[in-house]
């Protein structure tokens, strides 16, 4: 009789951590329409709205498809909190084509692609300092990775 009791609290905190999810994602894309979309003018922005909540310490290896005979802008774009993310991009053999200052904020790369290719774009976000780590929490913060096109 005792777990019939405690079904409703567990289902309540099932759908809570799916809100709270799907809350932080939305917060990510406002984020990322207001903040970091215009930072790819005069470029076109490809359409794919590519964002994420990290934590520190979190990085991520995202493959993306660029033609041939145009001109890009690679943008990462995120939240203070989470400090300078940085990113490399590399061709499919892994070779490090460009590196990231990590003292920029917002940093981008501009390049004219030859050939149609996949190239990762890798990012990085710095683990949180251990002065920060007294109190416990966690600071999280949207990481947002735009692709604009030039023809």
């Amino acid at each position: 009789m005792k777990l019939y009791n405690k079904i409703p609290i567990i289902i309540s905190v099932i759908l809570a951590s799916f809100v709270f999810t799907i809350d932080a994602d939305a917060q990510c894309k406002r984020y990322t329409k207001k903040y970091c979309l215009p930072s790819l003018s005069p470029y076109m922005h490809n359409g794919q709205l590519t964002s994420a909540v990290f934590n520190p310490g979190d990085s991520a290896d995202v493959v993306m498809t660029f033609n041939a005979g145009k001109e890009y802008r690679i943008l990462i774009c995120n939240q203070e909190q989470i400090g300078n993310v940085q990113f490399k991009i590399l061709d499919k053999s892994r070779k490090v084509l460009y590196k990231s200052d990590p003292e920029e904020p917002n940093s981008y790369w501009d390049f004219k692609v030859t050939n149609t290719q996949q190239l990762i774009i890798q990012l990085t976000v710095p683990p949180m300092e251990k002065t920060n780590q007294k109190n416990n929490l966690v600071p999280n913060g949207c990481v947002a990775l735009l692709v604009g096109f030039k023809e």
